[in-house]
């Protein structure tokens, strides 16, 4: 047969024997047409691979409702066994019988998976058997796991155990059925692993992972079944008559051919690499449909030869070669619209997981069944996985699939920032040049406003006639300062020392304009308004730097002018809440400045306007006191 004929016939044959009898009939005339050799090839193969399930295979239970056995002259049905009742045959296995059983005591209604041991199988090894398999599924708690129920004797004194029943479909049909993605065939194989891992936690190797044995339920729960050839770490293996008392048995005799790993045919002790192996295998099938080895011959030297030392296909590879095209059963199932895209999405990491899985040398898969899901992890969080050299370009790699948007973003900015650099660097030094000139500006109006109001004013202030004069410069000083506070407050929010040089010159201005005892222009009002900017401004500044000693100086002079003012407009209850301020603060700086003869002045004269105040209010002198208990003390 030419090779690219065998091709075609194993593509047929890997989706053929998977479908029932009527739908793979339809199937096989649809794909074959008129080549009848073609199809009779193909048929060849399938009845090869029925008898191929019954080679070196000690059979699994199997408790699917679809794998509904006959129910001929059973006399275990309609038996009571124990609690329950047995109903009808699920599944028949080399060591037992599966049968489903109702609760038959009155007690409350359940029903079970009984498995009970075949009659005439009783010897002292399969006794064993059966005994370490209800040993291990009592030492499994795990909600993925077919749960150990109850156990006892039949009437004819054959052992048997209950177990959770699961009605469910085989984990390759329910992915098939229900059409799952690639990620939500790998989030189901995770939950799988979990409880692979959690039965070698507990020192218990399953050696017979396979589709078969794992069943899903309708809500999407995986649960894994059938220990019967399940071994304990701590088991020595089966190898001579002694161990046994009757014939010799290797761990070669107990599997499944097509799930069965390089270590596990030979004959050789096994460990959890084995179920890694398994896993892998499953994980092989559900991406691609088809299982990595194909057997030519049913001889056990030709599937011992395949299984160690054929090296598997590449998963993308097995898509891409694919006959079929668009119409792939996979390719459908999976839902991923095309040959070509299912191909792409395992190329690269899911290859390299999957073969890391399948190695031949136990050594070199995975170190643990929870290595391999936490590198399926990382594949669906996009992070760099272990089955591949961590190079640099290959972790960045994936650092841009994790970041798409925000790496998009950034080159963006980037290719901003590289196109306007050159303009950016020309125009920065003319910006420096134009801001320091700005600067020198701004401070030399800044001084030339001051002179006006602290230097000009104060030498004409006593000279004949010279008012009006005086109210101008007043008048533009008073323009000027508004719109250097306005600037202030919106670009320069946190340069203190020019809010504190504004509210001396708005101080300063009050003074001019209305402040009591010295020559003034008269207008009171317009001085407390003054007043007030300096106020402001002044608690500003104190309130960012509470420990500076000239804003607090200066927040007094604000409060004291602004009650003295007050006090002059009559207002003498409102100025007493200036006062106390004032006061308040200088006993602080007074306080912290024991040595500084100038502060206790200046609380000695804020003092003397307290006081005037006090007199001018209309509160007597305890409700002043009860109002401000701490002024003074």
């Amino acid at each position: 047969m030419a090779a690219q004929q065998w091709q075609q016939v194993k593509e047929i044959f890997n989706t053929a024997v998977e479908l029932e009898t009527g739908p793979r009939r339809l199937y096989l005339a649809a794909v074959c047409a008129s080549d009848q050799s073609l199809r009779h090839q193909v048929e060849r193969l399938i009845d090869e691979d029925k008898l191929a399930d019954d080679f070196l295979e000690d059979s699994p239970i199997q408790l699917s409702n679809s794998q509904q056995l006959s129910e001929t002259d059973d006399p275990v049905i309609g038996q009571r066994v124990g609690s329950y009742r047995i109903l009808r045959e699920l599944g028949r296995g080399g060591m037992g019988t599966v049968y489903l059983a109702g609760r038959d005591d009155e007690q409350y209604e359940r029903q079970v998976a009984i498995k009970i041991i075949k009659n005439g199988l009783d010897s002292k090894m399969m006794l064993r058997r059966f005994r370490n398999e209800r040993q291990i599924l009592a030492g499994l708690d795990h909600p993925n796991i077919a749960r150990l129920i109850d156990s006892g004797m039949t009437p004819e004194g054959l052992p048997w155990y209950a177990m959770e029943y699961v009605a469910g479909s085989f984990v390759d049909d329910y992915c098939a059925t229900q059409q799952l993605t690639v990620t939500e065939r790998l989030k189901l194989f995770l939950t799988i692993s979990s409880a692979v891992h959690y039965a070698h936690q507990h020192l218990v190797i399953h050696r017979d992972l396979k589709p078969s044995n794992i069943l899903v339920t309708r809500d999407g729960v995986p649960k894994l079944l059938d220990f019967g050839i399940a071994k304990l770490l701590s088991d020595k293996p089966l190898t001579s008559e002694a161990d046994t008392g009757t014939q010799t048995m290797t761990g070669a005799l107990m599997m499944t051919p097509a799930y069965a790993s390089p270590e596990q045919v030979r004959g050789e002790h096994l460990t959890t690499a084995s179920d890694v192996y398994a896993l892998g295998v499953i994980l092989y099938e559900l991406l691609t449909g088809q299982r990595p080895y194909m057997f030519t011959s049913q001889r056990p030297d030709e599937i011992v030869r395949v299984i160690c030392e054929q090296e598997p296909e590449r998963p993308s590879a097995v898509i891409a070669r694919s006959t079929l095209g668009h119409a792939s059963p996979i390719v459908l199932a999976t839902r991923e619209g095309s040959r070509d895209r299912l191909a792409r999405r395992l190329r690269g990491e899911l290859d390299n997981i999957v073969l890391m899985a399948l190695r031949k040398d136990s050594a070199r898969r995975y170190s643990s069944v929870e290595n391999f899901s936490e590198d399926i992890r990382r594949y669906l969080s996009e992070l760099p996985i272990q089955a591949r050299p961590d190079t640099i370009s290959y972790r960045a790699r994936k650092f841009v699939q994790r970041n798409r948007i925000t790496v998009c973003a950034g080159v963006i900015v980037l290719l901003s920032l590289c196109g306007g650099i050159v303009m950016t660097w020309q125009q920065a030094r003319l910006a420096q040049r134009q801001r320091a000139l700005a600067e020198r500006r701004f401070n030399d109006v800044r001084q030339l406003a001051n002179s006006f109001v602290f230097k000009y004013h104060d030498a004409i202030a006593s000279l004949p006639g010279s008012t009006p004069v005086r109210e101008m410069l007043v008048r533009d000083a008073t323009a000027y300062l508004a719109k250097l506070s306005q600037e202030t407050s919106q670009e320069m929010s946190d340069e203190v020392g020019l809010k504190l040089e504004l509210a001396q010159a708005w101080l300063k201005v009050g003074d001019v304009q209305g402040k009591p005892y010295r020559g003034n222009l008269g207008d009171t009002n317009a001085a407390l308004g003054s007043y007030n900017h300096a106020l402001s401004l002044s608690e500003s500044v104190a309130q960012v730097a509470p420990q500076n000693p000239a804003a607090q100086r200066l927040l007094s002079f604000a409060h004291e002018s602004t009650g003295i003012i007050q006090t002059r407009l009559g207002q003498a209850d409102a100025a007493l809440t200036h006062l106390q301020q004032a006061v308040a603060i200088r006993e602080q700086l007074a306080m912290h400045h024991p040595a500084d003869d100038e502060y206790r002045r200046l609380l000695g004269a804020v003092y003397l306007n307290l006081g005037d105040t006090i007199l001018r209010s209309s509160k007597t002198s305890a409700e002043w006191i009860e109002e401000a208990p701490s002024i003074g003390r």
